[in-house]
């Protein structure tokens, strides 16, 4: 039988190790900025990965296979910016012009609903004014967002440029006894991150060349920037294609029943396809969630960082995913 010095200490110890845990946890809770950015360059870093291992075999130096990429993607970005942006200006202030006619379309159609078009209109024109006038927390915050993202590509380049830089920086903070497993898991996760990335860019531009060519075909104005938005939601799953079908679809309604009526019909033909042939050919390979988890995690992640977290949800899920797979192997 125990003596009472004994539950003392017993219960002493156990109290001190759930206030280191609450410690570690809010320490973690304050830096989760910084885990967060250190999160995208691991995506980052593990989405090249491939492609700077293939430029080492050849016999070019990592550094200059990590630049190489960059200056790539800064041109490939650039000329993207230079052609699109243009052509989204332009039919953003077409249909800025053309929303109060697209206003009455929908009077028309809402029977016994009357919306005041010039008020409509008359907020547009104050919320961009009133937007103007803050225009020096947007300035910071623009700078600040430039910062994370050098800070993410300055992380995911020193990553990249030492082989197994990854595996070696967890080493550094690993105990000895527990390295193999920790090691082992990164692995997994950065192959599993790094198939989800290069998935997703696939997916956004497969969806967004699928709407564009729908959108052309059927004649619904502004086809480039709702197609673009199409295939930037794409990010967010299940969730980001229906609030693209619902824009594509009003448009084309303003336009003509009969058109937004097609819109309908073709774009329920591209979610039936991106579900049961291109996400579970590009996507379900790379992560293996459950729908239901991925949408939980979508959601958490909207909650606690929001657009964000939404993002990353999918890859944190992921994570956390082959991190108790590993552990239950342990246990098992």
């Amino acid at each position: 039988m125990k003596s009472k010095e004994q539950i003392i200490n017993i219960y002493t110890e156990v109290i001190l190790k759930v206030a280191l845990v609450a410690l570690g946890l809010y320490f973690l809770y304050l830096i989760r900025d910084i885990i967060a950015l250190f999160f995208v360059a691991v995506v980052v870093m593990a989405a090249i990965d491939p492609l700077v291992s293939w430029f080492g075999k050849s016999k070019i130096p990592r550094p200059v296979g990590v630049l190489s990429i960059y200056l790539f993607l800064i041109v490939v970005i650039g000329a993207a910016f230079s052609v699109l942006v243009p052509a989204i200006t332009s039919q953003s202030k077409a249909f800025v012009e053309d929303l109060p006619h697209y206003l009455e379309s929908l009077n028309s159609i809402l029977i016994g609903i009357n919306i005041n078009t010039q008020e409509v209109v008359s907020n547009i024109g104050e919320g961009i004014s009133g937007s103007s006038l803050d225009i020096f927390s947007k300035t910071i915050g623009v700078f600040s967002a430039a910062f994370s993202f050098i800070v993410v590509l300055s992380m995911a380049f020193y990553m990249s440029i030492i082989k197994n830089g990854m595996e070696s920086f967890l080493k550094s903070l690993t105990p000895k006894k527990y390295e193999e497993k920790v090691i082992d898991t990164a692995l997994i996760i950065k192959e599993k991150i790094g198939r989800w990335m290069l998935g997703q860019l696939l997916l956004m531009f497969v969806i967004f060349a699928l709407d564009y060519m729908v959108l052309c075909f059927v004649d619904v104005p502004y086809a480039l920037a709702i197609a673009i938005i199409g295939g930037i939601l794409e990010i967010v799953p299940y969730v980001g294609p229906v609030v693209s079908t619902i824009v594509a679809v009003l448009i084309g309604t303003f336009t003509s029943p009969v058109k937004g009526l097609l819109v309908f019909l073709f774009y329920v033909l591209i979610q039936q396809a991106e579900n049961h042939i291109i996400v579970p050919q590009i996507m379900k390979k790379a992560v293996g969630l459950n729908p239901l988890a991925i949408i939980f995690s979508i959601l958490v992640g909207m909650k606690i960082a929001g657009v964000a977290g939404v993002i990353l949800a999918v890859p944190v899920a992921t994570a956390v995913s082959v991190v108790i797979d590993s552990y239950s192997k342990d246990k098992a």
